[in-house]
């Protein structure tokens, strides 16, 4: 994969502080966020009490508190669930979405492997040997987090082998960032007004501009849910197929615990979110699923998100074989998603 960048500061971001602040997301989001350390991040959802998709998000646990990601159709609902549940904590919630830029860095290991170990000061290519880019322990990440220090380079290519939502302040050309793994890539966030230096950074590098259609076509082949499309209020977890680290039932009580206990006691599924795949029809977002049948066919489900011949679909759970794309009546594929995750 060729190293590509895309500018996705339009996605919410929140900063969680004070003295409560890991109690107070402890008991309102679904993760266990309690086993996350200083430089780790773990993907989670704040759910209404009905068991409901208010938000999908990842919180990231930071020298000085947390940092809450989400895509921008889940800022409201996500701020807003916090805000109300504040009361009684001692917390400090601040808005970072206009402050902060956020740019995707995309490719794969061995070309993230050659942009972490870029000279940040001349942007020039240094050779990938153990010399010049010496190994840090994961366990040391937080140590290395040299924001103030000359040489960035072992951190930064110790995170590229280093587990998703593993993040550190760094520098990329001399500009503060905070780096942050990603299944995608790396994840850079700065100051909003330092977007333009990293912008030219990255194309000095040889990281080729992603624009948002190729954006979605690999989020829709790696299966990555977008709130606002995909998952919306109306879903519960089951539905979207999350797995036990986003939505965790061995924690304490948290909004929506309940339902989802409930339905996982029952095993009951109405819909799935799953992947969509056309050999002939192009398939677009609100495109309608049918099961082949007598009278045209019986309403199966509806396409959420797609490019061009792949997408991903909403199905009643139950519909057998085949399926039907209702404008063209052409033959598709389904495949539920297993252990489905946010795109961000």
């Amino acid at each position: 994969m060729t190293l590509a960048w895309i500018d996705r500061s339009e996605a919410g971001k929140l900063g969680v502080g004070g003295p409560d602040a890991l109690a107070f997301l402890q008991a309102l989001l679904s993760a266990d966020v309690a086993r996350v350390a200083i430089g780790d991040g773990v993907p989670t959802a704040l759910l209404t009490p009905k068991g409901q998709q208010r938000a999908l998000a990842r919180a990231l646990r930071t020298e000085r508190g947390w940092l809450l990601h989400c895509e921008r159709p889940a800022l409201e609902g996500l701020f807003r669930g916090l805000w109300s549940g504040r009361i009684g904590w001692r917390v400090e919630l601040h808005k970072l979405t206009l402050a902060q830029c956020l740019v995707s860095v995309v490719g794969d290991e061995e070309e993230l492997a050659r942009f972490a170990v870029r000279d940040p000061r001349t942007d020039a290519a240094a050779p990938i040997v153990g010399a010049e880019a010496p190994a840090v322990a994961l366990g040391a990440l937080g140590a290395a987090s040299i924001t103030g220090t000359e040489d960035p380079t072992p951190a930064l290519a110790a995170l590229v082998a280093a587990p998703d939502l593993t993040h550190l302040p760094t520098r990329c050309a001399g500009i503060p960032v905070r780096a942050v793994r990603t299944w995608a890539g790396i994840d850079l966030v700065a100051r909003a007004d330092r977007l333009p230096a990293l912008e030219a950074a990255l194309a000095r590098a040889g990281a080729a501009p992603l624009d948002h259609a190729g954006w979605d076509a690999l989020r829709i082949e790696r299966g990555r849910i977008a709130y606002g499309a995909d998952a919306r209020e109306t879903l519960l977890p089951a539905e979207l197929g999350l797995d036990a680290t986003t939505v965790a039932t061995e924690k304490g009580l948290y909004p929506g615990l309940q339902t989802v206990l409930r339905q996982q006691r029952s095993g009951t599924v109405h819909r799935r979110l799953c992947r969509v795949h056309s050999d002939h029809a192009l398939l677009a977002s609100g495109d309608r699923l049918l099961v082949a049948g007598g009278d045209g066919g019986r309403p199966a489900g509806e396409v959420t998100s797609a490019l061009a011949f792949d997408g991903l679909a909403l199905v009643r759970s139950g519909a057998e074989e085949p399926f039907l794309h209702a404008p063209t009546g052409t033959r598709v594929r389904i495949e539920p998603l297993a252990d489905a995750a946010s795109s961000l």
